[in-house]
């Protein structure tokens, strides 16, 4: 009797540990990630330091959570590198500690399921390590950046679905184009490719992000001999400047009369432009009747500078015109770059597994959804409903779900009923 009870003493026991322990956990979690959010609204002053201990105390409590090991791994990168200002401070050591993290939640979740801030956990290896690589170009170091981007993609960064649009996307420029790029998703594929594929090496691509840190500018400048008007002292003290709406004209060097005039705006709080602003501007003036000059699709006006009037679709880049853009034009084509986009050679689980790698797909709908309502506009019904066809198609919903177009979509199936 008395073994029966000591039995049952110690179950109660352990099954009260179990709870307190589950319970811990739950509230360092939870805990951890509030302190994480709260921190991600501070920018400059941002300290880490409490989340990153209350995640890493939630990591040994339940090791085989992959929230966790998300949350932690994004607390472990912000803390040394809060945005591009510092990316070219990251060292090897700083690179494997984060990836671990996120290897994890790969490993226990191949389809993370968890909350997330802004990149899954597959994109996240890549940022992580095209930061790495990006840190060894700037200081000369090309086999340790290639070694980087190997690494990462070994780890599992960069997979093929992000890769295969990327490759898709340098093709949608011409010859020796600059292509103007903003955020991690977009632009670090893109590198990858040039470096390690040797991919459309004539593109130079510009995030028009890290346009904004003092070393960027610089490197395009350098290393990639971008034509800039700023000297390099200049461009290492140039910051934002308070603006009212200003006429912009770049004359045409060919054709005299000839030139690209736009109104621009302020970019940041209707007041100001930034540091960055004022280097692509300057980027444009010197590069505008070289180089064909594109944005990469969904640019808002804050981005490309507010030259509406002379972009045109192309498809997943928008060509920077030198003549205006006349919508109205009946000469006006669709791109020719849609012919050439599929996804029938991508496994579904690959595309699948990442929500950043569908977000990403799903610009190849949206590109056709543009021109399929520019043909409705011009009252080309049979036109649209050959080209919705198309898309169908290409981009079956059995291996590609919807991120943020069924509405449109829908709405565009109701117009061509």
């Amino acid at each position: 009797m008395m073994k029966k009870n000591l039995f049952a003493a110690l179950l109660v026991l352990a099954f009260q540990l179990s709870y307190s322990q589950i319970s811990n956990f739950q509230t360092l979690l939870r805990s951890g990630i509030t302190a994480f959010k709260a921190e991600s609204q501070r920018t400059d002053t941002a300290d880490y330091s409490s989340a990153f201990l209350q995640l890493d105390s939630a990591v040994k409590l339940d090791p085989q959570n992959a929230e966790a090991h998300y949350f932690l791994g994004y607390a472990m990168d912000r803390m040394t590198i809060f945005d591009g200002r510092g990316l070219t401070l990251s060292s090897r050591s700083r690179a494997e500690k984060i990836s671990a993290q996120f290897e994890l939640v790969n490993q226990l979740e191949p389809e993370y399921m968890g909350e997330r801030i802004l990149l899954d956990p597959y994109s996240k290896l890549t940022s992580t390590w095209a930061s790495l690589a990006q840190a060894y170009l700037t200081k000369g170091q090309p086999d340790s950046a290639k070694w980087a981007f190997r690494e990462g993609k070994r780890r599992g960064g960069f997979i093929e679905p992000v890769l295969s649009i990327s490759r898709q996307l340098l093709n949608s420029c011409h010859k020796n184009a600059i292509l103007v790029t903003y955020g991690d998703i977009i632009t670090f594929p893109a590198w990858y490719l040039q470096t390690i594929e040797q991919y459309r090496t004539d593109i130079t691509v510009v995030d028009a992000t890290l346009l904004n840190t003092v070393w960027y500018p610089q490197f395009l400048k350098q290393e990639k001999k971008l034509k800039m008007g700023y000297a390099n002292d200049q461009l290492d003290t140039l910051s934002y400047a308070l603006w009212s709406p200003q006429r912009i004209t770049i004359p045409n060097p060919r054709f005299a009369g000839k030139a690209v005039s736009w109104t621009m705006n302020a970019t940041y709080y209707g007041e100001y432009v930034l540091r960055g602003d004022r280097i692509l501007l300057d980027i444009f003036r010197k590069n505008m009747f070289d180089r064909d000059l594109y944005f990469s699709s969904g640019a808002d006006t804050s981005i490309n500078l507010f030259l509406t009037d002379y972009i045109v679709d192309d498809g997943l880049v928008d060509l920077v015109l030198t003549d205006k853009n006349d919508i109205n034009d009946p000469r006006a084509i669709l791109s020719e770059n849609l012919s050439a986009y599929t996804i029938k050679y991508l496994n579904k689980s690959d595309i699948r597994r990442s929500p950043d790698a569908v977000s990403l797909l799903n610009l190849y709908r949206s590109t056709y959804c543009t021109n399929i309502g520019f043909l409705l506009s011009k009252g080309k019904t049979a036109e649209a409903k050959k080209l919705l066809k198309e898309m169908d198609e290409r981009f079956p919903l059995s291996i590609l779900p919807y991120s943020y177009m069924e509405n449109n979509i829908e709405e565009l199936r109701q117009k061509l009923k």
